[in-house]
């Protein structure tokens, strides 16, 4: 786990997902193009001004900055995952797996 690292990952994320370019978030929350790439490439972490207002620009609620438990590796993922699948009814396996199979197809 690397704060930094995962902090800008999911900087990326959620500026990919409001279709805004780095420079662009760099600009909205005033700072340099430069810093902003360190920022998402895990090489520098921002202080807590520069967090509200990256939420700020992202529409957000800061916190939501800081869940980044999805964006661990494919086989860490696996193993949460069926970890949680175990402990689950057989009724509920079953609408879980029409879940993900609606969501693939």
């Amino acid at each position: 786990m690397n704060i930094k690292k995962d902090f800008g990952l999911r900087i990326k994320e959620l500026r990919n997902k409001k279709g805004i370019t780095q420079y662009q978030l760099a600009e909205m929350v005033g700072i340099d193009p430069k810093h902003m790439s360190h920022i998402e490439t895990g090489r520098s972490f921002p202080k807590a001004d520069l967090i509200e207002k990256f939420a700020k620009a992202l529409e957000i609620e800061y916190t939501l900055l800081f869940q980044t438990e999805h964006l661990q590796d494919r086989d860490v993922l696996l193993k949460k995952i069926n970890s949680f699948l175990a402990k689950v009814s057989d009724n509920d396996l079953q609408v879980i797996y029409k879940l993900i199979s609606n969501y693939i197809n």
